[in-house]
């Protein structure tokens, strides 16, 4: 059960590149540590699921294969499933955690663990550093009688509670047309399923179950949905869906507008929820959501929270306080009156409401928005380099920028990253990015143009650092 320990550490478990540091040992050991750390807590069960990735349910066969010698009575999805279906049965089944294999966004060569809490969400910074120090401490575990695992399928019960949560009547008798790209990961059937018996036809695209993802890398991009964006604009529906591969992270698609990021999906909903459903709440965001997000909070007469980019950290914000929505930059959205977790279905479900119950549906919600608080453009750009991308960041916090393309630094945080104020109201915020080996470099300005040119402007910075 020796395995070298060299994987990534993520915000919610461990990520690497298949049979380099992601093995079946590897595997091996993470399922030991938290079956110590379940008995230690009482527990007598857990859930794991998977994602459409190669060997997806052996790895899960081998985990629950390791937890059952510990004692523990495992269930195993019977289908590929959405991580926000594990931290649904994980909260169902009052477990002390779940898992799921699924290295999310990432490369098709990627795979990895994410640990979800009785709580139905992420675990904090605690548990994770618990596990990483069970890991490089065991040598010898207690291994008994192997119980063996049965399958589960918690889709049925997912889909009931989705329908609880929003206004499943006013798609009754409505004539909505929705297309779901999937991008061949595991949200194929999900939204259809929810809105099954409803007046809203769902139609699915790149629902193969590809671990190649099409060869393509499973995140909703604009650029990774051109075939989505067409059928849009060419008229076949009126709303269209993007998701990663294991379901947690969306972006949308409208005939008059065309893509909308996740920032407009955020917003959107965030007015519809606000002003239309007469909910209230904390609004938060991460430090890389456009600043129209918190302007829209205060508009609305609701507080608003910045937190470091990670979903743990709006979740601990969820589990404390009454939350109405929270967004990251990538399309991760929960929903305070629901679990603290991000949920792509959920905030697809809405968003399809707020389109047949809002006046104008979700172009009229952004334009009544842009009246509100304005407009804006955004930029992301992800850097890979040939040294250190910490060293990088490094070197920008003690050489920080007092100009940057023609406009003076007028404020620093710190708080992920660095992120640097401008005068004008346009911001850039660096940080090492925490899945994958590269600088991930955000902006925000009036418009897509002046926030691209202000992010190159920083590549410029960075690249020369690197040349040094």
């Amino acid at each position: 059960m020796k395995s070298k320990i060299n994987l990534r550490s993520t915000f919610d478990g461990w990520r690497g590149v298949m049979a380099d540091s992601f093995t079946f040992g590897f595997v091996e050991r993470v399922a030991v540590a938290i079956g110590n750390y379940i008995l230690k807590r009482g527990g007598v069960e857990t859930f794991i699921g998977y994602d459409t990735r190669f060997l997806g349910f052996e790895f899960a066969k081998r985990a629950g294969q390791f937890l059952s010698q510990q004692g523990l009575t495992v269930s195993i999805s019977s289908t590929p499933i959405p991580t926000p279906v594990v931290s649904f049965r994980t909260n169902q089944k009052e477990m002390i955690c779940g898992i799921t294999i699924t290295a999310s966004h990432n490369p098709h060569y990627y795979n990895g663990i994410k640990v979800r809490m009785g709580y139905g969400g992420a675990p904090d910074g605690e548990f994770v550093s618990e596990i990483q120090d069970s890991m490089s401490s065991l040598e010898n575990t207690n291994l008994h009688g192997n119980r063996g695992f049965q399958l589960d399928d918690p889709l049925g019960d997912y889909y009931q509670k989705i329908r609880e949560t929003i206004d499943f009547g006013a798609f009754k008798n409505c004539s909505l047309k929705v297309v779901v790209d999937t991008m061949h990961g595991t949200t194929r059937g999900i939204l259809k399923n929810v809105l099954s018996g409803s007046g809203a036809e769902v139609s699915e695209i790149n629902t193969k179950l590809d671990p190649y993802f099409g060869g393509v890398a499973p995140e909703p991009m604009e650029s990774n949905t051109q075939k989505l964006q067409k059928m849009v604009s060419g008229g076949q529906c009126d709303l269209g869906i993007a998701h990663d591969g294991d379901g947690d992270r969306i972006m949308a698609v409208i005939p008059n507008i065309g893509y909308l990021s996740p920032h407009d999906v955020t917003i959107a909903l965030l007015w519809y929820l606000a002003k239309t459903r007469k909910q209230t709440g904390v609004v938060v965001g991460s430090v890389t959501m456009s600043k129209r997000l918190s302007c829209l909070a205060e508009y609305l007469g609701l507080a608003y929270k910045e937190v470091p980019i990670g979903f743990r950290n709006a979740c601990e914000v969820m589990r404390k306080e009454k939350v109405l929505i929270a967004g990251e930059e990538n399309g991760g959205i929960g929903f305070g009156f629901y679990l603290p977790e991000r949920d792509a279905t959920l905030a697809a479900a809405l968003l399809s409401e707020a389109e047949i119950n809002h006046d104008g549906g979700i172009n009229g919600i952004l334009n009544q928005v842009k009246k509100a608080v304005g407009g804006s453009g955004f930029c992301r750009l992800n850097l890979n380099l040939s040294i250190s991308p910490t060293s990088i960041m490094e070197v920008l916090k003690r050489e920080t920028p007092e100009k940057l393309n023609n406009q003076i630094v007028s404020g620093v945080s710190e708080i992920d990253g660095l992120k640097l104020f401008f005068e004008s109201g346009d911001w850039v915020n660096i940080r090492v990015a925490g899945t994958e080996e590269c600088l991930r470099v955000y902006s925000e300005s009036s418009n897509n143009k002046k926030a691209s040119e202000i992010a190159k402007a920083v590549e410029e910075v960075i690249r020369k650092i690197e040349r040094r």
